[in-house]
Formats: structure tokens, C-alpha cells, sequence
């Protein structure tokens, strides 16, 4: 089974500033077009956050126009860019979007179960997992200790030394990391928020974040204050589940690659 990961897509309308800038729509819509030529095909597609830019129901109605082309299912999480309201109004057709309170929730495939964590604290960049969502993962991972699960959620848990990103990071992160040391299953957690694809251990925990669809953030290590986009090419994660049940992941460029020389089997 392969997953294919999508993050930070910050959809807007078009003919806005944003727009003109980044293109989210038609990025987008490139990444759900390399998704749906893929071979073998993903068996379905999680989306870790920051759908929209403003969090305006326009947006979500852009976003959901480029989502119908996606041939695959679609789990969507939210980000600090996103409104819970609207996502949840927009999104009541998505069996799995809860009807009341954080946007949390769970569903398996082939032995595999997945969390979607709910990190967006209202009017800020950074996220937290309050007493309740955290109780409410505490819950859920109970309910199964021997099913191996991801976790899938916006802010990353751990610093990048992208200093003025991590100071928008995952606020009180060691509260997370309590619960997650309790539970042995947990094999990966996956986020989004940073524009980069960047892994980390946590816990334990193999961590890695997916890059966005759209733009992303420049690469400074120098622990400056700078911060910056960039044109970098944008890409896409892909988590293969293999029969063995381990997990292993994959960067996938959203444009097609040139294939320079290639073979059919290996000359014996």
C-alpha cells in the first residue's frame, strides 16, 4: 500500500496578491495530477495542513474544486492557516470530519491505522495540543496497542534549526511526547508547516515533514532571523507499506523527471 502525503498546499483565489505569487491552485492541481499518474497508483492521498491561505470559505471552494479531480480518496487535517469552522462546514460531506470540536479522527487500512491530531490554536502561527486533544490521542491509541500506527498532524514536534519557523512550532511539545512514549506502536508521525522535507527522532519516533505543494521556505541554518521563500522545486511524500509491514518513505518531485538512461532487468 503506498500513501501519498501532501502538505501546505494555502490555497487562495486567484487574480489575489498571494496568487500571483504562488500559483497555490495550479500547483496543486500538478501534485494531484502527478498523484493520479502514478503506477502503481496511491491508495490514498493525506493532506497535513494549511489547505487554505486566509481560511475564507472562497478558498475552501477553490480547494475543493482541485481536490475533485483527486482520484484517489483525500483525509485532510488543518493548519494555523486554516479555520475550523469553515474547513468543517465546507468539508460536512467528509464522512470522517468530526461534526463538533477539534478536527480529530482515525481510519485503517491494510493493518496500518492512521491519527489525524488537530494542532491549529486560533489567531496563531505556532500550534498546541491542548490537556483535551491530547487526552483524546491517549484514548484513541489505547483503544488498539498492537495495530501499527502514523500519527498525522501540522506543526512538527521537533526543531529544525530553522530558528524564526521552529518559533512557530509545536508549543509544549514534550506534553506529546509523554503520550507518545506510552504507546510502543507508533511507527512514524508526519507534518507538515515547514515547507521542507526534513526528519527527525522524537521520542523514539522517526518524524518527518512533508514540504509544500506550493512554495518553499528558504534553507538558513545560520540561526538568524531571516526568512524567506524560495522557487525550489516542490515535492510530495510517498509512504510505502509493504507486506513485511515496514514503512518506507519516498520524496517525489511534483513535475516528471527526464529519465536519462534506464533497464529493463539486471544482465546476469
Amino acid at each position: 500500500m503506498i500513501i501519498a502525503q501532501l502538505s501546505d498546499p494555502h490555497v487562495t483565489v486567484r487574480q489575489s496578491e498571494f496568487h500571483d505569487l504562488y500559483l497555490t491552485i495550479d500547483k496543486l492541481q500538478r501534485a494531484i495530477d502527478r498523484v493520479n499518474a502514478m503506477e502503481p497508483r496511491p491508495k490514498f492521498a493525506v493532506i497535513t495542513g494549511d489547505l487554505v491561505n486566509e481560511g475564507g470559505a472562497d478558498e475552501y471552494d477553490a480547494l475543493s474544486a482541485v481536490l475533485a479531480t483527486l482520484e484517489i480518496p483525500a483525509y485532510l487535517g488543518i493548519g494555523n492557516h486554516d479555520c475550523r469552522e469553515t474547513f468543517r462546514q465546507k468539508f460536512a460531506d467528509h464522512a470522517y470530519v468530526p461534526k463538533t470540536d477539534y478536527i480529530q479522527y482515525c481510519w485503517e487500512e491494510e493493518g496500518l491505522r492512521h491519527v489525524m491530531l488537530d494542532t491549529n490554536v486560533k489567531g496563531q502561527a505556532w500550534g498546541r495540543l491542548c490537556e483535551e486533544r491530547l487526552a483524546w490521542l491517549d484514548k484513541t491509541l489505547s483503544e488498539k496497542p498492537t495495530m501499527p500506527t502514523l500519527i498525522f498532524m501540522h506543526h512538527p514536534p521537533f526543531l529544525t534549526g530553522i530558528k524564526p519557523m521552529d518559533e512557530m512550532g509545536l508549543k509544549d511539545a514534550d506534553k506529546f511526547g509523554e503520550v507518545i512514549s506510552r504507546h510502543k506502536q507508533v511507527l512514524r508521525i508526519f507534518c507538515g508547516h515547514l515547507h521542507r522535507t526534513i526528519s527527525s527522532n522524537f521520542y523514539g519516533v522517526h518524524a518527518e515533514i512533508c514540504a509544500s505543494t506550493s512554495h518553499k521556505v528558504m534553507l538558513n541554518l545560520t540561526g538568524s532571523e531571516r526568512l524567506g521563500t524560495v522557487d525550489e522545486p516542490a515535492d510530495i511524500l510517498l509512504h510505502l507499506w509493504t507486506k513485511d509491514h515496514s514503512l518506507v518513505s519516498h520524496v517525489c518531485f511534483t513535475e516528471e523527471a527526464q529519465i536519462l538512461w534506464e533497464l529493463e532487468g539486471y544482465p546476469e
